[in-house]
């Protein structure tokens, strides 16, 4: 049975996807990038990369390290946006369910342990990659999401919650 630890951890936290560097993938061992759409390299609900992130994933594809795009929304406009960054899609990938996780192995032919999430939501990005035993990076939301503004609230307020928890029990 997964732990609440293992269920949430994050191998790192950072400020932005544009603050993960080629050399922080390198130390997790990663050979592949699942990234998050809405919100981490999109905004919410648009196919509208954020400034920099078409040469964030290009600097990433250059250092050898495959990109996918992993993303609950719709596959037709996942796929407007990965076609912006030239890198293949898996959309409607009900994350944190295992699905999606699942196609984006097939599709980048990497071992689970060699893939890492990136992601703005603990509980599809982060939980979904620990379940199936992927690297995960949490960046901070990019943006206020669109729809589901309450339901939003509420998950945004419980993801500080699990992580004071988490960080709690690192420091004893």
């Amino acid at each position: 049975m997964i732990t609440f630890e293992e269920m949430f951890k994050t191998d790192m936290k950072k400020d932005s996807l544009l603050s993960i560097t080629v050399d922080d993938l390198k130390l997790l061992g990663v050979k592949a990038v699942t990234l998050d759409a809405d919100n981490t390299s999109s905004f919410d609900r648009t196919t509208t990369p954020i400034p920099g992130a078409k040469e964030w994933v290009e600097s990433v594809k250059n250092a050898g390290i495959k990109v996918i795009l992993l993303s609950n929304g719709k596959t037709k406009r996942a796929k407007i946006l990965a076609d912006q960054y030239n890198i293949p899609v898996v959309g409607f990938s009900c994350k944190p369910l295992p699905f999606g996780y699942i196609r984006a192995v097939i599709k980048l032919r990497k071992k689970p342990s060699e893939i890492c999430m990136v992601g703005d939501q603990l509980f599809t990005d982060i939980m979904g990659a620990n379940i199936l035993g992927f690297k995960s990076i949490y960046c901070k939301p990019v943006g206020k999401e669109v729809a589901q503004k309450l339901g939003f609230a509420i998950k945004r307020f419980l993801e500080k919650v699990v992580f004071w928890v988490l960080e709690r029990r690192e420091s004893k």
